[in-house]
């Protein structure tokens, strides 16, 4: 038979052993001397009775090993998911504190202005390059309209063009569209700062027998109706009084870093 011989060597190891087992069980039974034959038998058995115990122990080893990395597995496993969600709530926690810090800031500002200020969150902005505005949760059901100015603790913001029931569009300063009457806030000259394409803005109409210094503080006049006096608006960073004409050109950076804004306070009216 095919399968007998393919097993023949296993069938007469079982064999050895079995008459070797028979041999020591009556040997066991039996106050009598132990013959040739079962000297022979057991001596041929030996060998392959110590092989076949190394392996039932190497087998037991390699299951006992198998379980056991089988729980280390898993219990790494349940201890990546508690460490993956305490990650995540500390930076839960980390995002409250530094909101809250955030809104720390505009506390002040909102006590100092004494109509309704609107805390609001700052959730799209325009994509293109072409036109600088955002999208704030709080609309006309908060009391938001159009023409409210829009602040942050460092400076202005801009002003409200749009108001639906739960979002308004702010129209930033950077934008071309914007115009803002400023001034400068230690020689007090006059002008209207008015946005550009680039992250700056330009101060217009400003004289050049005017005192304007490159450094010097630029801030809303209260003019206009839309933003309170006093109010930051950017620093000069450059002034040319060689061009043509009778007015200097000043360029001024804004005090506000519109890539980071996420929370703005929403002023609803003038003072």
């Amino acid at each position: 038979m095919d399968w007998l011989k393919r097993f023949r060597l296993l069938c007469t190891a079982l064999l050895f052993i079995f008459l070797a087992v028979l041999i020591l069980t009556l040997h066991t039974r039996s106050d009598r001397e132990t013959s040739w034959v079962e000297k022979i038998l057991l001596e041929i058995s030996s060998p392959l009775q110590q092989k076949t115990r190394g392996f039932i122990l190497w087998m037991k080893r390699v299951g006992e090993r198998y379980i056991f990395l089988t729980r280390v597995q898993q219990e790494n496993e349940a201890l990546q998911r508690m460490v993956s969600a305490l990650r995540q709530e500390n930076n839960r926690l980390q995002e409250a504190i530094l909101a809250q810090e955030r809104l720390k800031k505009l506390y002040p500002l909102q006590a100092q202005h004494p109509s309704p200020a609107i805390l609001a969150q700052v959730f799209a902005r325009d994509p293109s390059s072409w036109f600088k505005t955002l999208l704030v949760d709080k609309g006309e059901g908060e009391g938001v309209s159009k023409n409210m100015a829009v602040v942050v603790s460092e400076g202005v913001v801009g002003r409200v063009i749009e108001a639906s029931a739960n979002t308004a569009k702010v129209l930033l300063v950077t934008d071309p569209n914007s115009a803002v009457d400023v001034i400068i806030q230690r020689s007090r000259a006059k002008g209207i700062m008015e946005g550009k394409v680039e992250e700056f803005g330009i101060l217009k109409y400003v004289q050049k027998s005017d005192d304007v210094q490159v450094g010097d503080k630029v801030i809303t006049s209260g003019l206009g109706g839309v933003f309170p006096k006093g109010l930051m608006m950017g620093t000069v960073t450059k002034v040319e009084r060689k061009r043509p004409g009778i007015f200097q050109y000043i360029e001024v950076t804004p005090a506000v870093d519109f890539s980071r804004l996420e929370e703005v306070l929403i002023l609803g009216g003038q003072p």
